[in-house]
């Protein structure tokens, strides 16, 4: 527990169930999100009312067109989106998950899963092979969780902690967990997952294996080349397993780190596909497109959110950040940056997540009460009418992140707090935050679905202080909200489950240790000709193995 915190949130007894709720609401004034929502299908062939469905064609070359480049191409190791975009194309994982974050075969074929929720049994495909020609087999799979995993990703130990023992038979991998591991299929897709190449890695150090550099994989792509600070190139992997796919001869992910330049060039026909970049503000302007499509799925119940460096003061304070609560104004952060087409947080998990708790108080801004408590806290305004200042570092790889900083910064200042923003590059803020826990306050976003047993720990829990990226950089440590997010991953009754999770928020919403702000819309845009262009649950899975070109 923080200290001087409070944790007044008792586990009444409520509904027994979660309700899926959408990301998006309608507004008729802009009519953004009935587009978005559109185009989160899969057909993304489908032109405007009464058009014909393009015909597919095999072959052709496609540009993406990312906000940053990614450190490396492992994605157990760096775990950041823009690996996650190109790694998704070149590595696999045993499942992926169709639109409706259902999990489909992949590199296993098929699955069985004990009624108690401990034993997976994996069948894995036949003929599949690295793109160096190397035979695939269970023993990649094995040396994947058994021994890189362990090492080198946080996100292992939080997943597999209860992982009793980990067999193999021929084309058979078996996990058997020591107790339940209800929500494990929800896992086993992510890209934290994915499978490594035993003879590429086994006795090295993974973390700087020049492989992360270009990657060796079994999925639909290879790396071709990579020119740093400009594109990387895929190719057609001649040893993909499936010999229908891909679609696409190549694809070139193109670094684009202006949005404004981004959209230009998609709308130009220069990038074919813009990943997760574009604002709301452009959105609007795309709507009746007839060459763009947009789409914004997403099944991780982001929130954006104030964090906090709670090692020092002012915000070791629980009524300093009450007051940073009461301050903000969200209303404005909607309607302003979002336009409307999203919610004011009131949680740590969004509310398109069935585990959100809907009976968690609506946040209201109230900067009497904000003043109040600053003043009980100890920092009454001096006379030049400020109490204090602080750094607020947000990354600018997102337009909407900046723009909550700015509006933070103007909210504060109506209590007497000097925010003094500093917006940077991606990696510089990332390592700030999370490597070095260099700030004292900092914008970015969390995402808690879609099981957040997963992300949880690494976020909020003791065992995600660990300086990597997306963790627990505020130092945040409630003992117990991590025994009820172990409970949680144990447990396989959907219902029992729920109540477990309300009671997370009910604590987490006591401390504090975060500022939920707003649900964000990460957008991306793609030509009208791109087929079958997002056919995943969220840009976090992205994969293009079956996006083709139309004629």
């Amino acid at each position: 527990m923080l200290t001087g915190s409070t944790s007044s949130a008792e586990g009444r007894a409520r509904r027994a169930g979660g309700r899926l709720r959408s990301v998006l609401r309608s507004v008729s004034v802009l009519a953004v999100a009935a587009v978005l929502v559109t185009g989160c299908t899969a057909n993304s062939g489908q032109g405007k009312s009464g058009e014909a469905t393009m015909s597919p064609a095999k072959g052709g070359s496609m540009v993406v067109a990312i906000s940053s480049e990614p450190p490396s191409l492992n994605p157990m190791t760096s775990q950041v989106l823009p690996t996650w975009y190109v790694s998704n194309q070149i590595l696999d994982t045993l499942v992926k998950y169709d639109s409706k974050f259902k999990p489909q075969p992949w590199l296993a074929k098929s699955w069985d899963i004990s009624s108690d929720g401990k034993t997976y049994t994996f069948h894995l495909r036949d003929g599949v092979k690295w793109s160096d020609g190397k035979p695939f087999s269970a023993a990649d799979v094995i040396y994947t969780f058994q021994e890189a995993g362990p090492k080198y990703s946080n996100t292992y130990g939080l997943i597999m902690s209860k992982l009793a023992s980990l067999t193999s038979s021929g084309d058979e991998v078996t996990f058997t967990f020591s107790q339940p591991v209800g929500a494990f299929m929800s896992y086993l897709g992510d890209p934290n997952f994915s499978i490594l190449p035993k003879h590429i890695y086994e006795g090295t150090d993974v973390a700087n294996n020049p492989a992360n550099m270009k990657p060796v994989g079994t999925g639909p792509f290879e790396l071709k080349d990579w020119v740093q600070g400009d594109h990387l190139t895929l190719v057609r992997n001649p040893y993909f397993w499936d010999s229908s796919l891909p679609k696409l001869d190549r694809i070139e992910f193109k670094v684009v780190t202006n949005p404004a330049t981004a959209i230009a060039s998609l709308q130009s026909g220069a990038v074919q596909f813009v990943v997760s970049d574009i604002p709301p503000v452009n959105a609007k302007g795309l709507q009746n497109s007839s060459t763009v499509k947009l789409a914004s799925p997403s099944v991780l119940a982001r929130t954006l959110d104030v964090w906090f460096n709670l090692r020092k003061a002012p915000f070791n304070d629980l009524k300093v950040r009450q007051a940073v609560s009461l301050a903000v104004d969200r209303t404005r952060m909607v309607d302003n940056i979002a336009f409307g087409t999203t919610k004011a947080a009131r949680s740590p998990l969004g509310s398109n997540s069935p585990y959100f708790d809907s009976t968690l108080p609506v946040l209201k801004r109230n900067l009497s009460k904000a003043n109040k408590l600053l003043d009980e806290a100890g920092y009454p305004k001096k006379s030049d009418g400020t109490r204090f200042s602080f750094n607020l570092r947000v990354s600018t790889a997102t337009d909407q992140f900046v723009k909550t900083a700015e509006i933070v910064k103007e909210n504060l200042a109506d209590v007497g707090i000097d925010v003094q923003v500093q917006a940077q590059e991606n990696t510089t803020t990332l390592d700030a935050v999370f490597k070095n826990w260099d700030f004292d306050a900092a914008i970015y976003s969390m995402p808690l679905g879609p099981e957040p047993s997963l992300q949880l720990p690494a976020w909020l829990g003791q065992v995600g202080i660990n300086h990597a990226y997306y963790s627990n950089a505020g130092g945040y440590d409630n003992p117990q909200v991590d025994a009820l997010a172990e409970k949680a991953q144990e447990t396989v009754d959907v219902t029992a489950r729920t109540k477990i999770y309300d009671q997370v928020q009910k604590l987490i919403m006591a401390d504090l240790p975060m500022v939920p702000l707003w649900e964000p819309t990460f957008i991306s845009g793609y030509r009208s000709t791109v087929q079958n262009a997002f056919t995943a649950p969220d840009d976090r899975y992205l994969s293009f193995a079956t996006t083709s070109l139309s004629k």
